[in-house]
């Protein structure tokens, strides 16, 4: 599968693995602005990220003086999706850091993320967890809709891991 790359403005968003920064990963769910998860031995975090597709947010520079002693721009978001690139996907882990908020960055990378999954002919499923209070509404630009429990006789079954940051 070729791997994608999108600009936008000082902007980039790439699915390359090369590009995925752990650390900044980590220092992310280690944060509070990230509820959901808790950040994670480097060994255990990096299993995660290889066995995942990753949608990388980078913030490039204005000019090349600003790359000094970098590699690789800064990431400042991240969007994982747990799949088989064929036929269901699980997007979780998604997040714009704080001071890059506001510019309409997360709706960006939503709609990177749905533009990878439309190239999926045999896709049947996206799946995602979500606050109602904001995310059903942000989500929604995907094209995501609450699973009615019990419609059709299907029901969403779920059990809760100790990794879990959130309440029981």
């Amino acid at each position: 599968m070729a791997k994608g790359t999108w600009y936008r403005e000082n902007y980039m968003i790439s699915t390359s693995p090369e590009l995925i920064q752990p650390e900044a990963v980590n220092a992310a769910f280690e944060s509070d602005a990230i509820y959901w998860a808790r950040g994670m031995e480097p060994e255990y975090l990096k299993k995660m990220l290889s066995k995942s597709l990753c949608f990388g947010v980078y913030a490039l520079p204005e000019s090349s003086s600003e790359l000094a002693g970098r590699s690789d721009p800064p990431q400042i978001g991240f969007a994982r999706v747990i799949t088989d690139e064929v036929t269901f996907a699980y997007l979780t882990d998604v997040y714009v850091l704080e001071e890059h908020q506001g510019k309409g960055l997360g709706s960006w990378l939503v709609e990177c993320v749905n533009e990878e999954f439309a190239s999926w002919p045999h896709l049947r499923r996206v799946m995602l967890m979500a606050n109602l209070k904001e995310g059903e509404a942000f989500y929604a630009k995907m094209g995501m809709s609450q699973f009615k429990q019990g419609e059709n006789g299907f029901a969403i079954l779920n059990k809760q891991g100790r990794g879990s940051a959130m309440p029981v």
